[in-house]
């Protein structure tokens, strides 16, 4: 079913499944300083209880909590120190879905600008909550580990 226009833009706030559309991608950005990192672009078919089917893109960068629980509800596997990795899933994430929430955030910048984000994402079946650890103990990021992909 096509989309209609004016559901390409604004997701309302609620739950819904989110399906893998396409094949994650990466983009190299720099952070204004010498560092550079990459942010993955994740394409979702989104779609309410009532039917109604949405587009909807994210991108996060790596050590975003979302990220992580992005991929673990996707059924990634998490490795020694906690973290599932792109890389070991990415060819077959296509058709995957989990289900999560939208929620509105305000823009840093803008005021008047809203963005849609995927949060409370539940986890996947036959795993609880408690039961995924958190990266490297803390949920941050360590200069010295490598970006999880």
């Amino acid at each position: 079913m096509p989309l209609p226009p004016s559901q390409s833009r604004k997701i309302p706030e609620g739950a819904y499944t989110f399906t893998v559309s396409e094949v994650p991608t990466k983009r190299k950005h720099n952070s204004g300083t010498d560092k550079e990192f990459v942010a993955v672009g994740f394409f979702f078919r989104v779609e309410d209880r009532a039917g109604n089917v949405y587009k909807h893109r994210e991108s996060l960068i790596p050590w975003n909590p979302v990220y992580q629980d992005i991929l673990i509800a996707l059924g990634g596997e998490l490795d020694e120190k906690g973290n599932a990795h792109l890389s070991t899933m990415e060819e077959d994430l296509v058709g995957k879905s989990f289900g999560a929430e939208i929620v509105h955030e305000p823009d840093r910048d803008d005021p008047q600008k809203t963005w849609a984000r995927i949060a409370n994402i539940e986890p996947p079946e036959g795993r609880e909550e408690e039961d995924v650890p958190m990266p490297n103990g803390n949920g941050e990021q360590n200069e010295e580990d490598p970006i999880p992909f």
